[in-house]
Protein backbone atom coordinates (compact mmCIF):
# COMPACT_ATOMS: atom_id res chain seq x y z
CA UNK A 1 0.00 0.00 0.00
CA UNK A 2 2.61 2.38 0.73
CA UNK A 3 4.65 1.87 -2.53
CA UNK A 4 1.30 1.95 -4.22
CA UNK A 5 0.65 5.88 -2.21
CA UNK A 6 4.41 6.76 -3.29
CA UNK A 7 3.98 5.49 -7.15
CA UNK A 8 0.56 7.61 -7.49
CA UNK A 9 2.28 10.67 -5.99
CA UNK A 10 4.87 10.44 -7.95
CA UNK A 11 2.68 9.89 -11.11
CA UNK A 12 0.02 12.57 -10.20
CA UNK A 13 2.61 15.07 -9.62
CA UNK A 14 4.43 13.86 -13.27
CA UNK A 15 1.00 14.52 -14.77
CA UNK A 16 0.92 18.17 -13.31
CA UNK A 17 4.28 19.15 -13.74
CA UNK A 18 3.87 17.93 -17.19
CA UNK A 19 0.24 19.72 -17.87
CA UNK A 20 1.69 22.68 -16.56
CA UNK A 21 5.08 23.18 -18.61
CA UNK A 22 3.15 22.45 -21.53
CA UNK A 23 -0.08 25.07 -20.61
CA UNK A 24 2.91 27.92 -19.72
CA UNK A 25 4.48 27.44 -23.11
CA UNK A 26 1.67 28.38 -24.58
CA UNK A 27 -0.38 30.95 -22.36
CA UNK A 28 2.08 33.72 -20.97
CA UNK A 29 2.89 33.57 -17.31
CA UNK A 30 3.12 37.52 -16.73
CA UNK A 31 -0.19 37.82 -14.01
CA UNK A 32 -0.41 41.26 -14.92
CA UNK A 33 -1.54 40.93 -17.97
CA UNK A 34 -4.91 40.93 -19.17
CA UNK A 35 -6.65 39.47 -21.73
CA UNK A 36 -7.27 43.07 -23.41
CA UNK A 37 -3.67 43.64 -23.36
CA UNK A 38 -2.75 39.86 -24.43
CA UNK A 39 -0.58 40.47 -28.27
CA UNK A 40 -1.92 39.19 -31.27
CA UNK A 41 0.82 36.61 -31.36
CA UNK A 42 -0.70 35.10 -28.02
CA UNK A 43 -4.15 35.44 -29.40
CA UNK A 44 -2.71 33.29 -32.10
CA UNK A 45 -1.44 30.77 -30.14
CA UNK A 46 -4.02 30.35 -27.13
CA UNK A 47 -6.41 29.51 -31.00
CA UNK A 48 -4.13 27.27 -32.64
CA UNK A 49 -3.56 25.33 -29.69
CA UNK A 50 -6.89 25.50 -28.18
CA UNK A 51 -7.69 21.58 -28.55
CA UNK A 52 -4.32 21.14 -27.12
CA UNK A 53 -4.91 23.13 -24.28
CA UNK A 54 -8.32 21.90 -23.36
CA UNK A 55 -7.11 18.08 -23.52
CA UNK A 56 -4.23 19.05 -21.02
CA UNK A 57 -7.18 21.33 -18.81
CA UNK A 58 -9.39 17.76 -18.61
CA UNK A 59 -6.31 15.75 -17.56
CA UNK A 60 -5.23 18.71 -14.86
CA UNK A 61 -9.31 17.91 -13.77
CA UNK A 62 -8.83 14.93 -13.47
CA UNK A 63 -6.09 14.69 -11.67
CA UNK A 64 -6.61 17.58 -9.39
CA UNK A 65 -9.86 15.72 -8.23
CA UNK A 66 -8.07 12.63 -7.75
CA UNK A 67 -5.50 14.41 -5.28
CA UNK A 68 -8.22 15.86 -3.97
CA UNK A 69 -10.10 12.69 -2.88
CA UNK A 70 -6.52 11.58 -1.72
CA UNK A 71 -5.51 14.47 0.32
CA UNK A 72 -9.48 15.12 1.87
CA UNK A 73 -9.03 11.02 3.12
CA UNK A 74 -5.19 11.92 4.67
CA UNK A 75 -6.72 15.43 6.45
CA UNK A 76 -10.00 13.46 7.89
CA UNK A 77 -7.24 10.70 8.46
CA UNK A 78 -5.37 12.85 10.85
CA UNK A 79 -8.18 15.10 12.49
CA UNK A 80 -10.00 11.80 13.45
CA UNK A 81 -7.13 9.01 13.96
CA UNK A 82 -4.54 11.24 15.90
CA UNK A 83 -5.47 14.90 16.50
CA UNK A 84 -9.16 14.39 18.07
CA UNK A 85 -8.28 11.21 19.99
CA UNK A 86 -5.02 12.77 21.34
CA UNK A 87 -6.80 15.64 22.50
CA UNK A 88 -9.73 13.62 24.18
CA UNK A 89 -7.11 11.57 25.64
CA UNK A 90 -5.38 14.85 26.93
CA UNK A 91 -8.41 16.37 28.37
CA UNK A 92 -9.66 13.09 30.39
CA UNK A 93 -6.48 12.86 31.52
CA UNK A 94 -6.14 16.73 33.22
CA UNK A 95 -3.11 17.02 30.55
CA UNK A 96 -4.73 19.28 28.01
CA UNK A 97 -3.30 22.17 26.80
CA UNK A 98 -4.71 25.22 24.44
CA UNK A 99 -2.06 24.99 21.89
CA UNK A 100 -3.49 21.20 21.21
CA UNK A 101 -6.69 22.43 21.30
CA UNK A 102 -6.10 25.94 19.08
CA UNK A 103 -4.04 23.46 16.71
CA UNK A 104 -7.13 20.81 16.38
CA UNK A 105 -8.98 24.50 15.84
CA UNK A 106 -7.21 25.52 13.12
CA UNK A 107 -6.84 22.39 11.50
CA UNK A 108 -10.40 21.55 11.01
CA UNK A 109 -11.29 25.18 10.22
CA UNK A 110 -8.06 25.26 7.22
CA UNK A 111 -9.71 22.07 6.33
CA UNK A 112 -13.12 23.14 5.42
CA UNK A 113 -11.38 25.90 3.89
CA UNK A 114 -9.44 23.59 1.68
CA UNK A 115 -12.50 21.81 0.71
CA UNK A 116 -14.61 25.34 0.00
CA UNK A 117 -11.92 26.63 -2.00
CA UNK A 118 -11.35 23.21 -3.86
CA UNK A 119 -15.23 23.49 -4.95
CA UNK A 120 -14.93 26.94 -6.28
CA UNK A 121 -11.44 26.00 -8.00
CA UNK A 122 -12.95 22.79 -9.64
CA UNK A 123 -16.04 24.83 -10.85
CA UNK A 124 -14.41 27.39 -12.45
CA UNK A 125 -12.01 24.91 -14.03
CA UNK A 126 -15.02 23.50 -15.39
CA UNK A 127 -16.51 26.48 -16.66
CA UNK A 128 -13.03 27.09 -18.63
CA UNK A 129 -12.81 23.69 -19.79
CA UNK A 130 -16.25 24.16 -21.28
CA UNK A 131 -15.17 27.43 -22.99
CA UNK A 132 -14.36 27.83 -26.69
CA UNK A 133 -10.97 29.61 -26.64
CA UNK A 134 -11.16 29.32 -30.39
CA UNK A 135 -13.81 31.73 -30.54
CA UNK A 136 -13.06 33.47 -27.19
CA UNK A 137 -9.54 33.41 -26.65
CA UNK A 138 -9.23 36.80 -25.01
CA UNK A 139 -12.48 35.48 -22.27
CA UNK A 140 -10.47 32.33 -22.16
CA UNK A 141 -7.24 33.82 -20.86
CA UNK A 142 -9.17 35.92 -18.52
CA UNK A 143 -10.84 32.74 -17.07
CA UNK A 144 -8.01 31.11 -17.27
CA UNK A 145 -6.36 33.90 -14.77
CA UNK A 146 -9.19 33.42 -12.54
CA UNK A 147 -9.12 29.54 -12.34
CA UNK A 148 -4.69 29.86 -11.55
CA UNK A 149 -5.75 32.74 -9.11
CA UNK A 150 -8.25 29.70 -7.17
CA UNK A 151 -6.33 26.96 -7.94
CA UNK A 152 -3.41 28.73 -5.47
CA UNK A 153 -5.39 29.73 -2.82
CA UNK A 154 -5.93 25.90 -2.45
CA UNK A 155 -2.41 25.46 -2.76
CA UNK A 156 -2.08 27.92 0.14
CA UNK A 157 -4.55 25.56 1.73
CA UNK A 158 -2.58 22.79 1.17
CA UNK A 159 0.77 24.20 2.69
CA UNK A 160 -0.99 25.44 5.71
CA UNK A 161 -2.40 21.89 6.79
CA UNK A 162 0.91 20.68 6.12
CA UNK A 163 2.63 23.45 8.67
CA UNK A 164 -0.51 22.58 11.01
CA UNK A 165 0.14 19.00 11.13
CA UNK A 166 4.10 19.51 11.89
CA UNK A 167 2.96 22.32 14.27
CA UNK A 168 0.75 18.87 15.90
CA UNK A 169 4.05 16.43 15.38
CA UNK A 170 6.01 18.81 17.51
CA UNK A 171 3.61 19.55 20.51
CA UNK A 172 3.24 15.60 20.57
CA UNK A 173 7.04 15.47 20.63
CA UNK A 174 7.16 18.26 23.64
CA UNK A 175 4.46 16.63 25.32
CA UNK A 176 6.57 13.30 24.94
CA UNK A 177 9.55 14.82 26.39
CA UNK A 178 7.68 16.35 29.66
CA UNK A 179 6.20 12.67 30.60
Amino acid sequence: MVCYNKYMKTKILGSVLTVLAILLSVIPLNMSVSAAELSDAKIDRIVSNCDTIRDLLVNLQHTDSRTRVYLGRHYETIISKFITPLNVRLVENNMSTTAFIDNQNSYVATRQNFTIDYIEYQKSLEELVAMDCKTEPTKFYDKLEIVRTKRKIVADDVAKLSKLGTEQTSLVKALEAKL
